[in-house]
């Protein structure tokens, strides 16, 4: 993807890897969610979903999404989105014809994690209820009820409707572990077990592996049986 960026976009604080893993993971759950009641039809969608998710993460002091949203040429926009679709598909757990929607890989990754994400329902929750919403609204629609959305603008704090925020400027960031009432728990086991079941060449390895130990096993018991 080309694009020129805001200067202010390579200042704002990034992201670090526990935060790119779980946004994965969110991102992964709210294509299925949409996916299961309309169409994904686009980025440009996808975007604004994840947009509205977010703002109402923030506004409850929520830490779900770590994404960091300015304006620009079609209303909220973050690079990081597509940075983490094209992962997403170029490990085969998403793809983008006519539609952005999980494989089969990805729904059994999802399906693998359920316990873990029921955990973490009250913070599903806001996703489900962006999916239910606006799985159904058309791109078009969905830009304008983002440009009509009043943000704080930053760092000036000030409130205006995105239509009227100046390109570039910042509607939304992520927030710190220090500012959220409720963060995504998750503790470094399981960020280490989300970082092999996304990235596939390190999830084949794991299967093979398993099924080498396995087939080892089911020796052993052949020879003892003997």
């Amino acid at each position: 993807m080309d694009v020129n960026m805001p200067q202010s976009f390579k200042t704002i604080e990034s992201r670090d890897i526990n935060e790119e893993i779980i946004d994965k993971v969110l991102l992964l759950y709210l294509i299925n969610k949409v996916n299961e009641r309309g169409e994904l039809r686009g980025i440009t969608k996808l975007m604004k979903l994840i947009f509205f998710a977010e703002k109402e993460m923030v506004e409850d002091k929520v830490k779900g999404f770590n994404y960091s949203f300015f304006k620009w040429h079609l209303g909220p926009f973050t690079p990081e989105v597509y940075w983490d679709l094209d992962y997403l598909m170029e490990n085969e757990l998403a793809t983008e014809h006519e539609f952005i929607e999980l494989t089969d890989h990805g729904k059994g990754l999802l399906k693998g994690i359920k316990p873990f994400l029921e955990e973490n329902c009250d913070i599903m929750r806001y996703i489900e209820k962006v999916a239910e919403t606006y799985s159904n609204v058309w791109v078009s629609e969905l830009m304008d009820l983002a440009y009509e959305t009043k943000v704080e603008i930053i760092p000036s704090k000030t409130k205006a409707k995105i239509k009227d925020v100046p390109k570039g400027n910042y509607l939304l960031t992520k927030l710190s572990e220090i500012e959220a009432n409720r963060v995504f728990e998750i503790d470094e086991e399981w960020l280490e077990t989300f970082d092999t079941l996304l990235d596939r060449e390190e999830y084949n390895s794991l299967m093979e592996a398993m099924e080498s130990a396995r087939t080892a096993e089911s020796k052993k018991v052949e020879i003892y049986e003997l």
